[in-house]
């Protein structure tokens, strides 16, 4: 998502920032250094929220070896750990508060992320817990095949 952004917002092709070290300075593609400055603080900002987004989908995926979301989901009383939902909730909260209080902007070195960055992460951490949903069902089928032997 960082070379993604680079490349929408600042129109930096990936193949370009390979390998760039020094070259990513003061009129770099026509830019200021605060304006580079900013376009990497967005950037580096915008891989922290996707990452956050992904391991929301990679902590649902493994709360259960085998069986799936639907199986165990996490809003029942009998399988719900209460202790997951608040962690996500306050991990988000920080996200927020990190990139979004011009106060705590200046002091961590952050900036905004646009509002795009914070949504397109969303279906890619589905993707994650519907792969995995996938592996559990193979698993689940066909318990001695290769996808078990390898799956934990």
């Amino acid at each position: 998502m960082f070379f993604f952004y680079m490349w929408k917002y600042a129109g930096f092709p990936i193949h370009e920032l390979f390998f760039l070290f020094e070259g990513y300075a003061e009129g770099y593609h026509g830019y200021t250094l605060d304006e580079l400055t900013n376009f990497n603080a967005t950037g580096q900002c915008v891989y922290f929220v996707t990452l956050l987004f992904l391991q929301w989908g990679n902590i649902l995926a493994v709360r259960n070896r085998r069986l799936s979301i639907v199986q165990a989901d996490p809003i029942t009383k009998e399988r719900r750990n209460p202790w997951l939902i608040a962690s996500a909730i306050i991990s988000l909260a920080i996200a927020i508060f990190v990139t979004e209080v011009p106060g705590i902007q200046k002091l961590f070195g952050t900036a905004s992320v646009p509002i795009e960055f914070w949504l397109i992460p969303v279906p890619l951490a589905l993707g994650i817990l519907f792969m995995d949903e996938i592996r559990k069902l193979a698993v689940g089928l066909f318990p001695r095949g290769p996808i078990a032997r390898v799956a934990w």
